[in-house]
């Protein structure tokens, strides 16, 4: 008899580990999944922008699209695995009845059993059917490729990318730096968006905007008290944007002309300019801005500013 209820506690324990997994996989993750900062997570999304504006922009709503459908699709299924899991029990009950009745058999257990191990494969299948939100800023640079797209030059395209596959991967790591008690901290160099593109009035524009972050990995510290070695977590040390800008001017059609609104450690929307040069025919600018996201409005914003550096001929 002890047997027996200690068979019946360890299946038990098994029975609502599982079905608590099955619970949990059947629930939606995408708007709540968080990193180990408590950051939010989104959709890893990388676009090649190497085509004309609108067939870029329809190529990006098309793909949010397809991920909406992809999602939808594993909605209408996201249940069955708890169905299947309980079917199984009840399955599984026949050989529990039938031992009760005198009858040894393990034929139903086992059938159970598989139909357990269906419902896990099914709701991880289904699992991989979520999607996390796509980030603002995918939005924000279709607007921004909207914006522009009237200043292209005729027949000419945009060039670049879109990268938004995170911003601590271990591929950008800049640099390493160690202090004193050597903890070692990250510098990751994220340059999410890279523009180029040719303009109706014979400028060439150059857009690069990245996100600078630093980590301190993990580490393990001796207490002074216990003598006891610990290990310390990572620990995010903050983050900001730059922006880099360069026209190449058209000389035909521009004199650069220096602008006391538009000059060196100047506020521009949330950007500050730190570096500027007007040498060789070409706007080079370098901005900073502390925040650790900025709106597509204020890289719009920016570029109308650093136009006011130029000035057109007299006909």
């Amino acid at each position: 008899m002890e047997a027996f209820l200690c068979g019946a506690a360890v299946a038990g324990i098994i029975v609502l580990s599982l079905f608590f997994y099955l619970l949990n996989t059947a629930r939606k993750k995408g708007n709540v999944d968080k990193n180990q900062f408590g950051k939010k997570n989104y959709a890893p999304v990388y676009v090649s922008i190497a085509d004309k504006p609108d067939s870029i922009i329809r190529g990006m709503n098309n793909f949010v699209r397809e991920a909406q459908k992809t999602e939808s699709a594993g909605d209408k299924w996201r249940w069955i695995p708890m169905f299947i899991f309980f079917a199984g029990i009840g399955v599984a009950l026949i050989d529990v009845l039938l031992f009760l009745l005198g009858y040894t058999s393990f034929v139903f257990i086992i059938g159970g059993f598989l139909l357990w191990v269906a419902a896990i494969v099914m709701a991880r299948s289904l699992r991989k059917s979520d999607i996390l939100d796509f980030s603002p800023r995918y939005n924000g640079v279709k607007q921004i490729l909207h914006t522009l797209r009237d200043d292209l030059k005729p027949g000419s395209t945009f060039l670049g990318h879109l990268d938004l596959t995170g911003s601590m991967l271990s591929t950008k790591v800049a640099r390493e730096t160690q202090d004193a008690q050597n903890r070692t901290t990250q510098l990751f160099n994220d340059p999410w968006l890279s523009l180029k593109a040719k303009l109706y009035d014979g400028n060439v524009l150059r857009v690069t905007a990245s996100q600078k972050t630093k980590k301190r990995k993990s580490y393990w510290k001796r207490s002074r008290i216990s003598g006891k070695t610990k290990s310390k977590p990572e620990k995010f040390k903050g983050s900001h944007q730059e922006l880099k800008v360069r026209i190449v001017v058209n000389p035909e059609a521009y004199i650069i002309k220096p602008n006391n609104q538009f000059s060196l450690n100047k506020d521009v929307g949330k950007y500050k300019i730190q570096q500027l040069s007007t040498e060789g025919g070409m706007i080079n600018i370098l901005a900073v801005s502390p925040f650790e996201e900025v709106e597509q409005e204020h890289i719009l914003g920016f570029l109308k500013s650093a136009y006011s550096l130029l000035e057109r001929k007299a006909a």
